[in-house]
């Protein structure tokens, strides 16, 4: 009976153990499958923006060489600098960057707002998906409210750093962002930041009326954080950058700039 106890013991402990072993491989692949998606997506962005810097140079140079004597004309015209991404992926509708954050990326729109959640710039399924434009904003940045979307990736990549913002010091020193467009250079003045619910209606795109915009820009507005003193009038074109935060289930964290008008 004794013996018998023995080796019914130890046969569980042997299943115990093969159990914990393959908890213990299933748990390392995960963590290294994790690890090399993000090397492969860092891999792939870093490409492109050398790609990017290399024909900003050449179209620097190219300007420096001629005189501009049609001012209008850089916005009927997409800039040198993207025609080689465009090659890649058409869908590219401007460049992202925020001062002192890794956010420095290629932005693209699609016909909803789920196809680049999970794809790369070249079109290869990534957990990191790609920095987006809401579809139904105008590309050419022509409508009162633009929106840009991306993921919160736990290594630091997509709009991750956007968390910064929720630091009064760098939301005051780190005021101005770069939205550029296929044709034109764009700076944008930050003036709100907040955490929020899904269901709250910071993504609205369509106004019926001034006095509706107006309501809604003092609205985001007096959720910020902190107090910024910048005016904003029916004439104000507005970008948000929106990612998840994990404060609660379905919480965003939403920052809000304003076109700076030479």
């Amino acid at each position: 009976m004794l013996c018998k106890r023995m080796v019914n013991s130890m046969k569980w402990r042997n299943i115990l153990v093969i159990i914990m072993l393959g908890v213990f491989l299933y748990s390392s692949y995960q963590i290294f499958s994790y690890l090399y998606e993000g090397w492969k997506s860092d891999s792939a962005y870093n490409q492109i923006r050398r790609q990017y810097e290399e024909q900003l140079q050449t179209e620097a140079a190219a300007t420096d060489n001629i005189t501009d004597t049609a001012g209008s004309s850089r916005e009927t015209s997409i800039m040198e600098r993207y025609k080689s991404l465009l090659e890649i992926n058409s869908d590219l509708v401007g460049w992202i960057t925020v001062p002192n954050t890794v956010i420095n990326y290629p932005v693209v729109q699609s016909g909803d707002n789920n196809y680049y959640l999970r794809r790369d710039f070249n079109g290869n399924r990534a957990n990191a998906g790609t920095i987006f434009m809401d579809y139904r904003c105008d590309a050419r940045c022509r409508g009162k409210h633009i929106i840009l979307y991306g993921h919160h990736m736990r290594n630091g990549s997509m709009f991750k750093d956007l968390v910064k913002y929720k630091r009064e010091d760098f939301f005051q020193k780190n005021g101005y962002i770069r939205f550029d467009t296929l044709y034109e250079e764009i700076e944008w003045e930050v003036f709100s930041v907040y955490i929020t619910e899904v269901d709250f209606p910071y993504g609205q795109t369509a106004f019926d009326s001034d006095e509706e915009y107006i309501t809604f820009l003092e609205g985001i507005k007096g959720r910020s954080m902190f107090e910024k003193d910048i005016e904003l009038t029916e004439e104000a074109q507005i970008l948000t950058l929106s990612t998840c935060t994990y404060e609660y289930d379905n919480a965003r964290l939403v920052v809000h700039a304003r076109r700076v008008r030479e």
